[in-house]
Formats: structure tokens, sequence, C-alpha cells
């Protein structure tokens, strides 16, 4: 769940406030802080099994699947923590690193308090993204997932 903080930060505090919190992990956008509060359990389990398929399909690859425990920089003012993200860039996937910044596909699975701005506000800015070629949003609480591919155009895959 995201719960926008009211007050406006730069970014050095922005990345501080990242380094030091342990129990909460937040998104910056333009100056506007994001806390991302637990999930559900089906949130969770979604995440976790998608990140486990890629991560199998993806050995020996020079691909690489994350959790969301790895941040995704956009730009300088836009920084995510999607549910999953994969990478095949050699400057992500050959450092040990905090944040990814050339990730090819990302993934999140829609909470209802995320869900406009997953659908709104991270779709534009993916959308602006060179290395992106796959947004795909999965519903937690039905069968569906829609795929948004490099021209960016939704395919939905309902009941799938």
């Amino acid at each position: 769940m995201a719960m926008p903080h009211e007050r406006w930060i730069s970014l050095e505090e922005y990345l501080e406030l990242d380094r030091t919190s342990i129990d909460v992990k937040y998104e910056y956008v333009d100056g506007r802080i994001y806390a991302m509060s637990g999930g559900s359990t089906s949130h969770s389990l979604i995440a976790m099994n998608i990140s486990t398929l890629l991560r199998t399909h993806l050995r020996g690859k020079a691909c690489r699947a994350y959790n969301s425990d790895m941040k995704f920089c956009l730009s300088e003012t836009v920084h995510y923590y999607p549910d999953v993200t994969v990478s095949c860039d050699p400057r992500d996937t050959q450092a040990i690193k905090h944040d990814l910044y050339y990730p090819r596909l990302v993934i999140e699975v829609l909470s209802p308090s995320t869900e406009m701005r997953d659908r709104t506000e991270k779709l534009v800015q993916y959308q602006k993204h060179s290395t992106i070629e796959e947004y795909i949003l999965v519903s937690q609480d039905r069968q569906a997932v829609e795929i948004y591919t490099k021209k960016w155009q939704e395919m939905g895959l309902s009941d799938v």
C-alpha cells in the first residue's frame, strides 16, 4: 500500500531516508515520497511466484529477476520499488548494487491502494524509459493480467 507523505523533500533527503529506513521503503516522485506499507497475503504470494518463475526461466541467461527489494531509478526525480523487475543490462546484472537503472520488464501486482498509481502515473513514467519493453499489471482479486508492450498498447489477458 502506498501512502503519500505530505511534505516535499529533496532528492538528497530521500536518499538518506531510503538508506536509513529499516521497516519502510519509500518511493520518490518529484519531491513527494510514498511509504510502501505491507501488502496482503495474496499480493505477496503472487509477486513471489512470478519472481520465482522468472528466476527459474532466466537461470543461465544474461537476464536477472529481482523482487521488490530492488529500487528502480527511472530518473533523478523518480524512484520506485516494483514488485518484480527483470534486467538484462550488464550495468545492472554484473555488479553488486542497490538500484536498477536499465530494466527490460517491470511487473506490479495491483493493490486497492496502489492500483490507480500503477495504471496512471507509473505507466506514464515507464513509457518514457528507453529500456523498458514490457510493463505488466497482475490483479490479485481475479485472474487477470494486463501487458503493455514497447508500443505501449494494452493487451488484456483476462481469465488466463
